[in-house]
């Protein structure tokens, strides 16, 4: 096997990567972590030591030939081209989430720890059913069902002084994902935050999302989810930034979970919607539905325009950099929509098939509820370039 193969991953099968969350990383994700944490290289010095544990083929490590550092990979076939690479005596192959110690790793106490790398990350719940995806065997305290979690716990474990790593942004912005990093998140501040898609990784799903080189100090007072939100992350070789306080959502406006026990779990008008946690699963799943489904949302008359509206956004938001809002719950602003909602109303009525197959009779208490008049057919192209104009002003 040459370097060629094992840096890109040719060896892992589709099923291995999923598994073992290996996507290996492009060079100029590399300079930009090597990049942050070269000022705590020069302000350590020799009591710095550098350690990947999830190193791969150590694409992190051959631009710091000059400093301590140590490296660790539970695939046999990148430790054994490690080793062709790098001294031996400080490559662990192993599964660097069990037993995590920084004796294990021959690492003092006292060494300045600095964490960096690509670690895996993926959500054994998702994708790959069945166990496809494997399981997280790590430490009972760092258990989490996402890998990168784990990872993340991990570094809190090896109390690490700086962490810098790749992750999905979705980590930090969806309020329950930034809740399980409990460990993490309370001793640790995020200090740079410089996003770029999913594109940039061969192999990855077809609906791009916002990952991240996240730069983290160890900080007792840690960070909440407030610091977040009003934190500014750069965008990689854009101008822009992004500043989640800016951007208002469908959080807390519009339902995205079927109905729970002890809540009306039947529409009066037949009609349900499908359940979404973020932009991309809303444009990757179904929407309207004519029967009662186990992941189906109750709609009705009051709350038909609100449904309508997130149809016409699945169908019709698509700026320049879309990926960059692929993990955010639905963009909104809601008193355009509460002045435009029988465009939206009428758009979806025009063009959703499952709308189109509805009863008559519930079609048109819908149009008499929105005061919506067939006689004053409104042309659909204008309908369809105002909404993409309301849209648009949404980024």
């Amino acid at each position: 096997m040459n370097s060629m193969q094992v840096n890109s991953a040719v060896h892992l099968s589709k099923d291995l990567k999923v598994k073992m969350g290996s996507y290996y990383t492009p060079q100029e994700l590399v300079d930009r972590v090597l990049e942050f944490v070269q000022p705590y290289l020069a302000n350590e010095g020799r009591r710095s030591i550098v350690f990947d544990s999830a190193g791969g083929c150590g694409a992190f490590l051959f631009g710091l030939k000059g400093h301590d550092y140590r490296i660790a990979d539970r695939d046999a076939a990148a430790c054994e081209f490690l080793r062709q690479h790098f001294q031996e005596q400080k490559i662990t192959c192993t599964n660097s989430l069990v037993d995590v110690r920084r004796e294990r790793f021959s690492i003092s106490s006292s060494a300045f720890l600095i964490m960096i790398g690509n670690p895996p990350y993926n959500d054994t719940t998702s994708e790959y059913r069945c166990g496809r995806k494997g399981q997280n065997t790590c430490d009972a305290d760092l258990y989490d069902r996402d890998l990168g979690v784990s990872f993340l716990k991990s570094y809190n474990k090896l109390k690490a002084d700086v962490v810098c790593i790749l992750h999905p942004l979705s980590y930090l912005i969806k309020e329950a994902n930034f809740k399980r990093l409990r460990e993490f998140r309370d001793n640790y501040r995020l200090i740079r935050g410089e996003l770029f898609s999913s594109a940039l990784f061969e192999g990855t799903g077809l609906r791009k999302f916002p990952i991240m080189v996240a730069l983290y100090e160890r900080n007792r007072a840690g960070m909440t989810y407030d610091y977040i939100r009003q934190f500014e992350f750069s965008v990689l070789n854009r101008s822009r930034t992004l500043i989640l306080s800016e951007y208002q959502t469908t959080d807390g406006y519009i339902e995205k979970y079927p109905p729970r026990r002890g809540q009306t779990q039947m529409s009066p008008i037949g009609l349900y919607f499908h359940t979404f946690r973020d932009l991309n699963s809303l444009k990757r799943n179904a929407t309207f539905l004519l029967n009662k489904h186990y992941n189906g949302i109750v709609v009705t008359l009051d709350n038909f325009f609100k449904y309508a509206y997130l149809y016409s956004l699945r169908d019709l938001f698509d700026p320049p950099d879309v990926w960059l809002y692929g993990n955010l719950s639905p963009l909104i602003d809601i008193e355009s929509l509460e002045h435009n909602r029988e465009l939206y109303v009428y758009y979806a009525l025009r063009t959703n098939r499952a709308l189109q197959r509805l009863e008559s009779s519930v079609r048109e208490d819908i149009k008499e509820y929105y005061g919506i008049q067939i006689k004053h057919a409104l042309d659909i192209d204008k309908v369809k370039q105002t909404i993409k104009h309301e849209l648009h002003k949404l980024v």
